[in-house]
């Protein structure tokens, strides 16, 4: 049985505040690192059979957090890409969103599926899912770690568990946090370890 762990990246070091989406040279801040640890350290000694990121800073910091705790080389997947239509407000900051774009701002904290543009909701999710169903057939057995972002976890949760995306929001997973994906879908973050053992049943 394969159990999927994903985890979002910590937090970014972002002294302006910005909207940074797909914009390089956004890592981890000290903060950010500690989380990547802390999120590490249950997984120390667990079959950990592989490890995924996103290609961006941020996610592959994480990640090699990971990659020292349990010996797993990294591998880069860029279906687990920060969600595109984010490309559209990089470099701004909420406020300037919410005097420039509140349309969609508020589409988005309402209804991210309403929102058309770089890429959907709908696409965001075939990719993240897509990776999913992959990684699955590809690793039978263990565990399977995905460090990526808030909105393709989110993205795929709300695809695995069948709810409308107007919920999207109610999914809540801070930075450096982590979420089942499969078997049985756990919504809610907790220590990786514990989600280990709830999949396990």
């Amino acid at each position: 049985m394969t159990i999927v762990l994903g985890i979002r990246h910590g937090e970014v070091h972002n002294p302006e505040g910005v909207i940074y989406a797909g914009l390089d040279g956004y890592g981890l801040s000290e903060l950010g690192r500690e989380q990547a640890r802390l999120a590490a350290e249950p997984l120390r000694g667990l079959d950990v059979e592989a490890l995924y990121c996103s290609p961006l800073d941020r996610a592959v910091q994480t990640a090699q957090a990971i990659a020292e705790a349990c010996g797993t080389e990294i591998r880069t997947d860029d279906r687990l890409y920060e969600w595109r239509y984010w490309t559209r407000w990089a470099g701004k900051t909420w406020e300037d969103l919410r005097d420039t774009d509140a349309e969609a701002f508020e589409a988005y904290i309402t209804d991210p599926g309403s929102l058309v543009g770089a890429e959907s909701f709908t696409q965001l999710r075939t990719r993240v899912t897509g990776w999913l169903r992959e990684a699955q057939e590809r690793h039978p057995d263990g565990i399977v770690v995905a460090v990526t972002h808030l909105e393709p976890l989110r993205a795929a949760l709300v695809d695995l568990l069948d709810i409308p995306t107007s919920a999207t929001s109610s999914i809540r997973i801070g930075t450096g946090q982590a979420v089942r994906l499969a078997p049985d879908p756990h919504p809610e973050p907790a220590p990786l370890d514990e989600l280990v053992a709830l999949g396990r049943g």
